[in-house]
């Protein structure tokens, strides 16, 4: 169902940022803090660190594209154990409105799409969110509000390195062949 409503959603209709592919030279995103769906806070490399992980930026509140997000990692998590790997693979979903992303709308957002173990929600400080999104961009570009968010999926190698960004509304096939890659090497 997720696929045919991502097929459905026109791409072009959201915010993109820096473009779609390879980040050449990787990239290491500054430390932050975030408090992640059980209240605990943790250092954004702590999460990056466990594994070859495909981030994406949400918040609890959207009613637009959050959901097609969400049921894109879905999917992607039903993927999970059929890539060979030897580095765990794992999502995160990270909240940009921290006013709003508290931990129990984490664990609700988590549970609308029966999201397992290797499936984390976390929420950096209010001061800390556009910082995380002009990272993750790879542009100086002024940003927008977050209702302009972008839908892009950013993947990090088990050294927590940003190796690429997708385009917006990735197809579930390519976020999971860049993880597989990822996680082989």
């Amino acid at each position: 169902m997720a696929a045919l409503i991502l097929g459905a959603v026109s791409p072009s209709s959201f915010a993109q940022h820096g473009g779609p592919g390879l980040v050449t030279p990787p990239v290491r995103l500054d430390d932050t803090w975030l408090v992640d769906q059980t209240g605990r806070k943790r250092l954004l490399s702590d999460f990056l660190r466990q594994g070859v992980t495909a981030l994406q930026t949400i918040y609890t509140g959207c009613g637009t594209v959050c959901p097609l997000q969400g049921g894109l990692f879905s999917a992607v998590q039903e993927r999970i154990p059929g890539i060979r790997a030897r580095h765990p693979v794992q999502l995160l979903s990270v909240g940009i409105d921290p006013l709003s992303d508290s931990p129990s709308a984490l664990r609700a957002w988590l549970a609308r799409f029966q999201a397992g173990p290797a499936w984390n929600a976390a929420t950096p400080a209010l001061t800390d969110v556009d910082r995380i999104r002009v990272a993750l961009s790879g542009t100086r570009t002024p940003l927008g509000d977050i209702a302009d968010h972008s839908t892009q999926v950013y993947c990090f190698d088990a050294n927590a390195m940003l190796r690429w960004r997708s385009a917006d509304l990735p197809r579930v096939n390519d976020v999971c062949d860049v993880l597989g890659a990822l996680a082989r090497t």
